[in-house]
This record gives C-alpha cells, sequence and structure tokens, in this order.
C-alpha cells in the first residue's frame, strides 16, 4: 500500500513539474520570438481584429476570461497552425445551420473555434503579444477592459462592473497607417475579412477581378486600410453600419496585388488559396494580364 502510494505522489510530482516546465518554456519562446519581432504576431492580431473576440462573462459567482476566434472549417489547419505556435488553448467545432434534405440532416457552415480561457496562459502569453500591437479597431476597448480586470485579480461576478464599448475611434486614419506593424496586422485582417472574386457582369462580355473587405461600425479603420492600399472608388456604408469598398479596375488590382508581394508575411489559411485561384484567373483575363505583371508564384 505504501509502495503504490510512494509511487503515485512521485508519478504526480514528474507530472506536475512536466506541465510546469511545458508552462515556462511556452513563456520563454514566445518571449524570444516578441523580441525578435515575429510578423506572425500583428498578423494574429490583425485575423482576431476581424474575427476574434475578447470576453468576460459570468459563470455563477465567478467570471471566465476568453479570447476566442471563429472560423470557417476551411480554416481548421490554419488555427491548428496558430494553436501550434502559441503552445496554448484548445480547438472546438459547431454547426450553424442545419438542413433536412432526402430525410437527412446536412450539416452546413461548420465552423472551427480556438479558444483560450486558462488565466496564466491569458497573463504570460496573450497580454505581452497585445500590448506589444496593439488592435487597431474599437475591440482595443475590450481588450483594455479585458486586461485591467485579468491583472487586477478580479474573480468574481459581483466585483465585474457593467460595460458598454465606447462609441468613438481608438484611431485616426494617420495613426493607423503610420502603424509600424500595419502591413503584417492587414495581412491578417484581409485572411479575416476580405474577400478575392471574379465575376461576369450580365452587361458584359470579360469576367471582372475584384477585392473587397467590409467591417461593422469602423468606418476610421476602412478608410485608412483604402487609403494605404492607394485604392480609388468609393467606400459604402449600409443601413446596418457595414463599412464596405470593393474594387476591380485595372490600377486597383495592380495595386492589391504589389501589396501582396510587397508585405512582410504572406496568407497562411484558405485565403491563400483563394487569393492564389484569384491570380490564376488573373492571368486568364485580357483586361488584366496586358497590363499587369501578374506573378505566377505567391
Amino acid at each position: 500500500m505504501f509502495i503504490y502510494f510512494n509511487k503515485y505522489v512521485k508519478k504526480s510530482m514528474i507530472l506536475r513539474k512536466s506541465a510546469e516546465i511545458k508552462k515556462y518554456s511556452t513563456i520563454s519562446i514566445i518571449s524570444q520570438r516578441l523580441e525578435s519581432r515575429d510578423f506572425i504576431f500583428p498578423y494574429l492580431v490583425g485575423l482576431i481584429e476581424g474575427d476574434g473576440w475578447f470576453t468576460i462573462s459570468k459563470k455563477g459567482k465567478y467570471i471566465m476570461y476568453e479570447l476566442g476566434i471563429e472560423l470557417s472549417i476551411k480554416d481548421v489547419q490554419l488555427l491548428y497552425k496558430i494553436k501550434s505556435i502559441l503552445g496554448i488553448g484548445t480547438i472546438s467545432f459547431r454547426y450553424r445551420n442545419r438542413s433536412k434534405i432526402d430525410n437527412h440532416l446536412e450539416k452546413n457552415d461548420n465552423m472551427v473555434i480556438y479558444r483560450i480561457r486558462d488565466k496564466f496562459h491569458l497573463k504570460n502569453v496573450i497580454i505581452p503579444i497585445f500590448d506589444s500591437y496593439p488592435l487597431l479597431s474599437s475591440k482595443q476597448f475590450d481588450y483594455i477592459r479585458f486586461r485591467s480586470c485579468l491583472l487586477g485579480g478580479i474573480i468574481f461576478s459581483k466585483d465585474l462592473l457593467s460595460y458598454t464599448r465606447p462609441n468613438i475611434p481608438v484611431n485616426s486614419v494617420k495613426s493607423i497607417m503610420n502603424t509600424s506593424y500595419f502591413s503584417s496586422w492587414l495581412i491578417g485582417f484581409i485572411e479575416a475579412e476580405s474577400c478575392f472574386s471574379i465575376y461576369k457582369p450580365t452587361n458584359d462580355s470579360s469576367f471582372i477581378a475584384s477585392f473587397e473587405i467590409s467591417q461593422t461600425d469602423e468606418e476610421v479603420l476602412i478608410v485608412a486600410i483604402h487609403k494605404y492600399l492607394k485604392l480609388t472608388g468609393s467606400i459604402t456604408v449600409s443601413f446596418r453600419n457595414n463599412i464596405r469598398f470593393k474594387v476591380s479596375s485595372v490600377r486597383n488590382i495592380e495595386n492589391i496585388i504589389n501589396f501582396m508581394e510587397r508585405a512582410p508575411i504572406k496568407l497562411l489559411g484558405y485565403k491563400k488559396l483563394q487569393y492564389l485561384l484569384w491570380l490564376k484567373k488573373l492571368r486568364m483575363i485580357s483586361r488584366y494580364n496586358t497590363k499587369i505583371n501578374i506573378p505566377k508564384k505567391y
């Protein structure tokens, strides 16, 4: 009995020690990569800016902190790649809609979610990243509250003050465009919020290429992106305050390609495949291939 107990205690101590070593090893690796100004981190911030969140939710008498990002199942490998880079978090799946076809449930819009809830990991891995590369949209207000509560040690629901995100811009167009990591951030944001497409208008015999980006309640951010990419054309605002631009002219498409080629980091998810197919089709459209140097590789 004593021998078994002694073995159990030793095994528990070894497992606990191994877990502690792994925790601090992860922090050390992230710190080194932050010091080397690894482009993956501003890319990650841009991705979160598009499709992620910082939330504090009540769970009984306690509160739960969460950083999350939800993408289409097409980007499952991207989220596993990010999980591998950070060395923390969990991956889960969900179905947004289900439809019944031929008496069988067809699973549509399968989504993949990456979450980080461990307070140690949030404090020692996530906070340093988002302190080094601040969010550029109003999500920064969510982060500031999140950071303040987490580092302030708030754990009980009764101590959590009510919160409404301020309806004011965090940055100006100029300050966003002058952000040192903006090009890497923008690749992450394009990964989340853009669309590369080819279509044929009903009144035109040739195909048209387009690039578009949209975001709700973030006019300053969208204007900054539009100017940074040196695009022409208008920015539209829907009745739900969705800010959007869509460009298709030869000069605009050329400017998009030039940015994608010069950016310090490449697309890493499904959007990379979409972009490669877009380039391939562009090479077959005389409107573009006779006036633009379209790269064969990305």
